[in-house]
């Protein structure tokens, strides 16, 4: 329970599973997603997803975490904020990158889905230098570019020194 709501979890309507399909997602991928789940609610001050009256979002399951995504707006929320990516286990399997295949990288879930979920979408990007650094291939959408850039960084570097090197002369 969050705040005074619970968390509900229902199955999505035929109203939704059609709209997706619409949008160019697979029947199949959908098939085989399911049950697919939704909840209603909205974004707490924190950003995470808090349970209550406001819009009806698809939830994803992460292994730690849950993703809620809202269609209409391309929102991402997590439950509880350990999730980096949606799909995550995606970067560190070793199938993602075999035949010199790329991790690719989208930037809305409505992409991803399409794509038949080859790949991932980033929530956090400030979590992407240490979680990404280790891909050997990466493809990301154009419209992330600059943020990939950006964020390829480690937060932070060590203080660093300079040791002078000391001349040793024969005797």
């Amino acid at each position: 329970m969050i705040g005074e709501h619970t968390l509900k979890l229902e199955p999505i309507g035929a109203g939704q599973f059609l709209w997706l399909h619409r949008q160019g997602v697979s029947a199949s991928l959908l098939a085989s997603m399911s049950p697919i789940q939704v909840a209603t609610g909205y974004s707490d001050a924190d950003g995470k997803f808090e349970p209550g009256p406001g819009e009806t979002f698809v939830v994803f399951e992460e292994p730690e975490d849950l993703i809620f995504w809202q269609p209409k707006t391309g929102e991402l929320l997590t439950w509880n904020g350990r999730s980096f990516a949606l799909n995550e286990a995606h970067i560190w399997n070793p199938a993602t990158y075999s035949f010199d295949a790329n991790l690719n990288i989208f930037s809305d879930v409505l992409d991803w889905l399409r794509a038949d979920c080859d790949g991932v979408v980033v929530i956090d990007w400030s979590r992407a230098f240490d979680q990404l650094r280790e891909a050997p291939r990466v493809a990301i959408a154009e419209n992330l570019l600059k943020t990939y850039r950006t964020s390829m960084q480690p937060r932070r570097m060590p203080t660093l020194s300079v040791i002078p090197n000391i001349e040793r002369r024969a005797a």
